[in-house]
């Protein structure tokens, strides 16, 4: 908060000018997401919304360097942005929010900027020391982005993404918003269905759902916000309330999965 009161941003720039104009078509036309873009409009219905926020120069010259140096979180940031954009367009249109929900989705995970390569490529379960230091992304990104931005929805995402209904991390004082869990479950979702070093091989979109659908009814994902990544996948017909979550799993899950519960290895250790 004292962060973001200090903040003085300065010149900014419209991301329909910046490189993502030029790689936004590669998550919609990912086979794994290809339910969620298909349909007349869908596709640019997304890209008028992520290319018509704006950012601090500053940051869009990050999101460059990132591309560069660490091109899997560039691409989870831009997918995670899209996904979102999606989800919240079937349940809303195209409200005068979405472009700064569709930056808090770009820049919800710039925390992990500032983590240790090595814990990119590892393939194994985290000793503690590395869970402390990978669970300290959420207010290293929120921090970072309260610097530039002042009080934003980005910072909110970037703090508020892994609290999973109060079974994550960081622990926070107030639940976020609901706009805000559909950028934490798009940025679950796409961390499922995307290749990890932790695992052999992705999850495939049934197989995500599946793991979100039991993450709601064990009280550690947003129900609410899952049924709207349903009800976007069906293709937004109908209304969103009437979705309902089936018991049986058909999805595909990887042989390997060596992830980490990151919130119970660091809430040991508080």
């Amino acid at each position: 908060g004292e962060a973001a009161a200090a903040a003085r941003p300065g010149p900014s720039c419209l991301l329909a000018g910046t490189a993502i104009t030029e790689d936004l078509h590669l998550p919609m036309a990912e086979p794994a997401w290809r339910h969620l873009f298909e349909g007349p409009g869908v596709q640019a219905a997304v890209a008028r919304a992520i290319l018509a926020a704006q950012l601090p120069e500053i940051l869009c010259a990050e999101l460059d360097a990132i591309k560069v140096a660490e091109p899997g979180l560039y691409r989870h940031c831009l997918a995670t942005a899209a996904v979102a954009a999606r989800v919240l367009e079937a349940a809303v249109g195209e409200a005068r929010s979405l472009p700064d929900l569709c930056v808090a989705a770009l820049l919800h995970d710039l925390g992990m900027r500032h983590l240790s390569p090595r814990l990119w490529r590892s393939t194994e379960w985290l000793r503690p020391e590395q869970v402390n230091e990978v669970a300290s992304h959420p207010l290293l990104g929120a921090f970072h982005l309260a610097c530039v931005l002042g009080p934003h929805l980005a910072v909110e995402a970037a703090l508020s993404h892994h609290w999973r209904s109060g079974q994550g991390y960081p622990r926070l004082s107030r639940a976020p918003s609901r706009s805000l869990e559909v950028v934490a479950t798009a940025s679950a979702f796409v961390a499922l269905t995307q290749p990890r070093p932790f695992r052999s091989e992705p999850f495939d979109a049934r197989g995500a759902v599946d793991v979100l659908v039991a993450e709601a009814a064990a009280g550690q994902a947003d129900p609410t916000s899952v049924k709207l990544l349903i009800h976007a996948l069906r293709g937004g017909e109908g209304e969103a309330r009437l979705v309902r979550f089936g018991h049986a799993r058909h999805g595909h899950a990887p042989m390997v999965n060596r992830h980490s519960s990151i919130a119970a290895m660091a809430h040991s250790r508080v």
